[in-house]
Order: structure tokens, then C-alpha cells, then sequence
């Protein structure tokens, strides 16, 4: 084995290599893909959460910091929120589920001068620790000669190659293995223990075995929560001044105390979950402490997306419009296109005349957007609408059927609405036919059929191009005055946080089985251990704030992660068309990025941006401030 004294840290966007005997008077050669210990524990930050859905790391020393939730990087978030063991009628038997506080940490940080009552540094921990990396599990062992027990964390969240989904969920889970190393019985208690950094003037409500820090955001927060029916939930911290909830929160656990509180209203300064554990000689009992969040609104604030006029002005399109990719699947020579003459930023509604129904079907051709609500084509019977048809996001019009079958009789009237201006608000349709046949061809009509519209001539005919409603006036005000924010892909998938927490317990065993077969696969391989190395501490900007994955699964990047915040936009083609891990171990992930690079940074002339600018809108998020 090739042996170094370069160590190995990946943080977010870069791997950066430290000659060892620079970090420490003591620097100790370590093993390419080897462990990590002493000095070498100092600046490891292993992140825990899913593809664009936020993280939290794992330091070296079990410590957790970079609480990057809020879709943005937050380097320096370290809250106060541990783990701990009492072992009773032990001697220094409380400690810290960590291994020592690195010496960098100890001076400096800002606003220090009154105390740091918002770190745990000054608590007992664990003498010894050992950190390594299976990515995307990670592992410490933590040993000390005052405690009749070994523990040992092991953190990690789904990396299921070519299953985006499930490598995108807003979870983590850290385990906490205990081992009975003496000869004779111990009781212990493990806690838990977590002020509320989600929202420090709000309030903690229960869950199963465990808490949930609430968001001020409606329905959302982060849940932290055991699998083991003794836990005991201590809801609501003791109220005081300066530092006394911690001070109480650390004399019961010193103390073998365990709190039992209900959840209350108000100001919540945080709560504790405590699991008692009785360890026979040799026997081992493993802990595991859940995290789901669901945060799904940001800040992350680019303006908002622009009316530029009116659509159906004119007379039918002759196909593709100038700036739309092409359009296919049209019969004839024309169609309804509301992104002719102007794009996504016409709005409009556009409705037949009324006719009687006294056929079966009605069968049309539609395409463009999707959202029923915003650009669909509907059937209107007796003022409401009774069927609607959307696009799928594509310029090829595709066959819709109606069963007009509960409406014979009656009159009706077709409705096209568009009324969105951003990425697909437009709405394509074509060939309107009433047929007592669901299988009549609609390229080639028999004589029994009726034709309502075919768009083939120099106007709209006897459509008529309509004003809005007064509701539907207003949800375009709405719609033009609401401030864009960006939405992560799990907002769309869960609707809720709990939600989130049902999928978890119903999935987890799966889901940790298929990532430990990739990691198994991975670390198997005949790669040299330093490939090994870089390779593992690389994939490890999938799990970070560097990327993000909008609401309809579409993935976008920074070139990296500053801070706070992150760093030259625009999924950039010098950064993300030299990725390799993206389109090898999730090829969806990438179409969606060569889908941007084609359909919207490449103008007709073929000139290709290497960021997706101002002038194109595939992702609202991005349109509007991203290039500024």
C-alpha cells in the first residue's frame, strides 16, 4: 500500500490536499483510503442529506456543523446539538458522543468575548477517535479509558446510482453502536440534545419518539426522532436567562436524569430525546436518530417573470413561432400557438362557439405546457368546466380523447387558457373533432365525423378571443406581482413532513441496502487506493449546496460553495461538462443539464452560453437574477 503524509479533505466543491507534517508537530503518516485520526480529524466535514435537498455534515469527531438546509451553503452553521452517553455509577461517565474538540476551534470564532454558551466545546468527550469513509456511509469509533464501553456513529443517507429520486430525499440518519466492554452489566441512558436552530423564537411539537423543530414556514421543519419504543422526549428546555438551559439540559444528563415534557406553546429554547440502555458483558445496542426535514420555501429571491402581451392576436401560427423549438404533430398547415408572436410572456384565453353535443367523442391534438390551472385546454358545460387536457412539456402535439358520454345533449364551449409567463406557459392545439368513434383517425376524419376547428384559415373564424374574469385578471396579478423563489424537487414529491418521515420508515432498510451495494461495489474495485480516495471525496459535491434540483426534477449547479452562499451560476458548461459522476451513476440528472444546453442556452444560429442566461427561461429560478 502506498503511504502518504498528504491528508484528504472534501468540502462541498473541492479536494484540497494538506502535506501532513504542516498540520501538526506530531503528524503521523496515514493510508490512501486508510483511516483518519488525531490531526487528521480536524477539518473533515462529511455531508449528510440528499442530491438538492440540503445537508448537515459529520466532522471527524462525530461533531455535526455546515446545517446547510435552507437551499444555500452555510459553512459556519455549527448549532448546538449533540449526542451523549451517562453510564451510571461511573466516574466521568457522561460525555459527549465525540471525539476532542480540533484546536483551531478553541480561539477566535466571532463574538466570543462573552462566552460561546452557543458551542458545546467545553463538555467532556471522548478521548480517542476514528474516523473513515465508505461513502456514502462514514464511521467513527470513539474510545476512553474512563468509560466501560466502545461506541461507534455511523452516518449516512441514500447514494442509490441511477435512482434520483431516492438519492434526493431530505434525510439523514446518524447510528450509535454501543458495546459493553467490561465484565459485568451497565445501565446507560443516551440522549440527544438540540437547541432550535430551525427558528431560536419558535416552538417544538412531537413525533413519534422524538421532536420537531418547527420552521416559521407553514407545515414544515425538521423532525429528529430514535427507533427504539423506551425513548422519552423531553419537549420543552428549561426557560431561563444567559446559559441556564444548556446548564440543565447537561446536569441531567450528567446526572442519569431523564425529563419527560410534554410539547407547549411559545418559545421553545430546545428538547432532548433520551433512550435508557442496559448492556450485558460483551453485548451491543445500536441507537438510531433520524433526521427529515421539509423546508420547502427559500429565499433564494430572483425577481419575477414578465406579461409582454396579449395571445391569439393575429390569426393561427404556421408551426414554429420564432424563438420556440420546433413543433410537430400538428394536422395541416397551422395551429393554436399562444407562444406565437412573443413567447411564454402572452397570456390569453381564446374559446369556440357554442355547439350541442350529440356525439360521443371529442378528440383533439395538444401540446405545450402542463400545469391545468395556467395553460390547458377545457370543456366547458353549463358555466363549469368539466374536462381539461394539458401538454407535457413538449412542442409535439399528442391525441387527447373526451367521453362526452355524461353530457349528451347538453351545449358546450372549448376554453384555451394560457395564463402563465414562465418556462412552458404557452399552450399548443390543434384539430378539434366530434365522432361517435374513440378510435377515428384524426389525420384522416371519416364522413360521420364533425369538425370543430382546424385552424387552416387567415383568422380565428367564429372563435373568438375573450376578456379574462375578474378571478382570472386577478391571478395573473397575482401571478406578475409574486416575488420567484426557487423549490426544491422533494416540495413536489412531499407535500408535507410527514410525508417525508412516512417514506422514510417505510423505505429505509431498502434504501440503506441499495446504497451499501454501490459503496461495497465501489470500494471492491481495483482502483488504486489514492483514485479510491479522490474519486469517493469528489462524489461527495452531489450531496452538497453546489447543487440544487429544481421542483420538476431538473438539476442545476454553481461552479462551487463560498460561505454563505454560491459561487458563479448557471449550471457553467467549463464546470459541469467535465462532471463525470453525474451522467455514469445518474443519467437523468444529466439529460436534464444537456436539456438546458440545447433547447435553451443555444440560439438558431447554433451559438451555444456556457451559463444559462437572462435571455432563456427553462428554470424560473434561474432567469431572473442569476446573471446579474
Amino acid at each position: 500500500m502506498v503511504r502518504s503524509t498528504l491528508t484528504l479533505l472534501a468540502l462541498f466543491n473541492v479536494t484540497m490536499l494538506f502535506p501532513g507534517k504542516a498540520m501538526s508537530r506530531n503528524s503521523e503518516e496515514r493510508e490512501f483510503n486508510g483511516k483518519y485520526q488525531k490531526e487528521y480529524l480536524d477539518k473533515i466535514a462529511f455531508p449528510i442529506g440528499g442530491i438538492g435537498a440540503g445537508m448537515f455534515c459529520l466532522e471527524g469527531t462525530g461533531a455535526i456543523s455546515h446545517v446547510s438546509l435552507r437551499h444555500h451553503p452555510d459553512v459556519m452553521n455549527e448549532p448546538y446539538t449533540f449526542a451523549a452517553i451517562y453510564v451510571k455509577g461511573v466516574e466521568n461517565g457522561a460525555k459527549v458522543l465525540e471525539g476532542q474538540v480540533p484546536t483551531w476551534k478553541w480561539f477566535g470564532p466571532a463574538q466570543s468575548g462573552l462566552g460561546r454558551g452557543d458551542k458545546t466545546y467545553g463538555l467532556p468527550r471522548f478521548e480517542e477517535a476514528v474516523f473513515q469513509t465508505r461513502f456514502p456511509f462514514a464511521t467513527i469509533d470513539l474510545r476512553d479509558k474512563d468509560m466501560p464501553l466502545v461506541a461507534k456513529i455511523t452516518g449516512w443517507s441514500p447514494f442509490i446510482p441511477t435512482d434520483a429520486d431516492n438519492s434526493s430525499l431530505p434525510v439523514g440518519v446518524l447510528e450509535y453502536q454501543f458495546a459493553n466492554t467490561s465484565g459485568k452489566a451497565i445501565e446507560t441512558v443516551f440522549s440527544y440534545n438540540t437547541k432550535n436552530f430551525i427558528d431560536g423564537q419558535g416552538t417544538i411539537r412531537g413525533v413519534k419518539n422524538g421532536f420537531v423543530l418547527e420552521s416559521d414556514q407553514n407545515n414544515s421543519g425538521l423532525a429528529i426522532y430514535v427507533d427504539n419504543a423506551a425513548a422519552v422526549v423531553d419537549h420543552c428546555w428549561f426557560r431561563g436567562a444567559w446559559f441556564d438551559p444548556q446548564t440543565v439540559v447537561w446536569d441531567n444528563i450528567r446526572y442519569g436524569r431523564i425529563a419527560d415534557k410534554q410539547p407547549v406553546k411559545g418559545v421553545v429554547p430546545g428538547a432532548s430525546v433520551y433512550v435508557p440502555l442496559t448492556l450485558q458483558p460483551g453485548e451491543t445496542k445500536t441507537v438510531k436518530v433520524n433526521f427529515c426535514w421539509y423546508l420547502p420555501d427559500s429565499n433564494l429571491s430572483i425577481g419575477g417573470a414578465r406579461k409582454v402581451g396579449q395571445a391569439f392576436t393575429g390569426m393561427p401560427c404556421k408551426g414554429t413561432a420564432s424563438g420556440q423549438q420546433p413543433v410537430s404533430g400538428f394536422v395541416g398547415k397551422q395551429l393554436l400557438n399562444s407562444f406565437d408572436k412573443g413567447g411564454d410572456g402572452l397570456t390569453g384565453i381564446i374559446q369556440s362557439p357554442e355547439f350541442n353535443i350529440g356525439k360521443r367523442y371529442l378528440k383533439f391534438l395538444v401540446g405545450g405546457g402542463s400545469q391545468a390551472d395556467r395553460t390547458s385546454v377545457n370543456l366547458v358545460v353549463d358555466g363549469k368546466i368539466v374536462e381539461t387536457a394539458v401538454g407535457n412539456q413538449t412542442e409535439t402535439l399528442s391525441e387527447t380523447v373526451w367521453d362526452l358520454k355524461p353530457y349528451q345533449g347538453k351545449k358546450a364551449f372549448v376554453k384555451v387558457i394560457d395564463l402563465d409567463v414562465y418556462p412552458w406557459g404557452h399552450i399548443l392545439a390543434d384539430q378539434f373533432v366530434l365522432t361517435d368513434n374513440r378510435n377515428e383517425d384524426i389525420y384522416n376524419l371519416s364522413s360521420t365525423s364533425t369538425l370543430l376547428a382546424d385552424f387552416e384559415s387567415n383568422g380565428w373564424g367564429d372563435w373568438q378571443v375573450v376578456d379574462s374574469s375578474e378571478e382570472e385578471k386577478q391571478f395573473l396579478a397575482n401571478e406578475e406581482d409574486a416575488e420567484a423563489t426557487y423549490r426544491p424537487w422533494y416540495s413536489e414529491r412531499f407535500k408535507s413532513l410527514n410525508e417525508v418521515i412516512g417514506y422514510w420508515d417505510a423505505n429505509r432498510a431498502m434504501l440503506e441496502k441499495n446504497s451499501r451495494l454501490f459503496s461495497d461495489a465501489f470500494y471492491s474495485s481495483s482502483l488504486p487506493a489514492e483514485v479510491l480516495e479522490a474519486v469517493a471525496a469528489n462524489l461527495t459535491i452531489l450531496k452538497s449546496p453546489t447543487v440544487l434540483r429544481q421542483w420538476d426534477g431538473r438539476f442545476w449547479a454553481w461552479e462551487g460553495c463560498q460561505d454563505s452562499f454560491g459561487s458563479c451560476h448557471g449550471s457553467c458548461t467549463h464546470v459541469w461538462n467535465y462532471a463525470q459522476a453525474l451522467p455514469h451513476l445518474f443519467p437523468s440528472l444529466e439529460r436534464t443539464l444537456r436539456e438546458t444546453e440545447f433547447r435553451v442556452s443555444q440560439n438558431t444560429e447554433g451559438h451555444q452560453n456556457f451559463r444559462v442566461t437572462l435571455e432563456y427561461n427553462l428554470y424560473p429560478f434561474i432567469i431572473r437574477a442569476l446573471g446579474r
